[in-house]
């Protein structure tokens, strides 16, 4: 088969894959960016108006909360989450009694649908008839003083994140890969010159994770900034703001003002800001390495 027949072929297959490309993301992308600088709603066309949608949504204190929250669920999502998962890797690399158990069962939460563990906790946190209530009766406290974790302002940010933080069994299996192309050379010589299994993993292990870190931080990154449905289906972006995130934020705009064109301008900081999050971390990551090679 000649050259202009391999790519003809080559184009053929790639055509129908290029097609769905453009109608599903390039598309919609496009009209994004083009409308969050018009007035548009679903009973007019879009009509230019320049900066004014960004103009005001920087001037609505609610803005300034929702990024505020969406940039503390990232840096939590990023320590906390990916940290959860590279212990348990670091667990489990030993293959303890039960570890493949253990392996299973950490790594079931993030197959369940988030909006069914919404509901889940939703149900279980209930100061009505859920766990709380049951506990207080069991110790003879006054029910009628169980606290709505959901529907109070003060406890309601760390309920909703406790809801997935500890779920990190996707970072785990992504850590337990990356210490599986490890040689067991390295370990052995390592404990012929006496270093502990706890030095092992501090001068081997941790370091060698670089790419696996910046892999889990990206990711955990990326999925708190578009995160919607656990928090609207648990308090709404409530009570107040919150629990305000930019997603919450830009649902409101269309639900309550029906502005299309201010919430796809809420849709370009999102995707500008998911964008700045996942340079930087490549960044951080790539200095670090540099710091090493030096």
């Amino acid at each position: 088969m000649s050259t202009r027949g391999k790519k003809g072929w080559i184009l053929a297959f790639s055509l129908p894959c290029l097609v769905l490309f453009c109608l599903v993301y390039a598309i919609p992308f496009v009209m994004v960016i083009t409308t969050s600088f018009c007035d548009y709603s679903l009973t007019q066309s879009p009509v230019f108006e320049g900066l004014k949608n960004f103009k005001t949504i920087f001037a609505d204190p609610d803005f300034s909360v929702s990024i505020v929250n969406t940039l503390k669920w990232v840096l939590i999502q990023s320590t906390l989450h990916v940290g959860f998962g590279f212990v348990m890797a670091l667990i489990l690399r030993r293959k303890p009694k039960g570890w493949k158990f253990a392996r299973v069962a950490y790594v079931i939460p993030n197959i369940v649908p988030t909006a069914a563990t919404a509901v889940m906790f939703s149900l279980l946190l209930n100061p009505s008839f859920g766990v709380i209530k049951i506990i207080y009766e069991k110790f003879g406290l006054d029910t009628t003083q169980v606290l709505n974790l959901f529907g109070n302002s003060k406890y309601a940010f760390m309920t909703v994140t406790a809801t997935w933080v500890f779920y990190s069994g996707f970072n785990m299996l992504i850590f337990m890969g990356e210490m599986g192309a490890i040689s067991p050379d390295i370990y052995e010589a390592a404990m012929v010159d006496g270093a502990t299994p706890a030095q092992a993993d501090r001068y081997i292990t941790i370091p060698l994770m670089k790419n696996a870190f910046g892999t889990c931080v990206v990711l955990a990154s990326v999925a708190m900034v578009s995160q919607f449905d656990i928090i609207y289906m648990t308090t709404k972006g409530g009570p107040g703001n919150a629990t305000l995130n930019l997603p919450t934020y830009l649902y409101k705009i269309i639900t309550l003002e029906n502005n299309y064109g201010k919430a796809n301008a809420v849709g370009v900081i999102q995707i500008a800001l998911g964008l700045v999050l996942v340079i930087l971390i490549q960044k951080l990551f790539n200095q670090k390495q540099e710091m090493k090679e030096v």
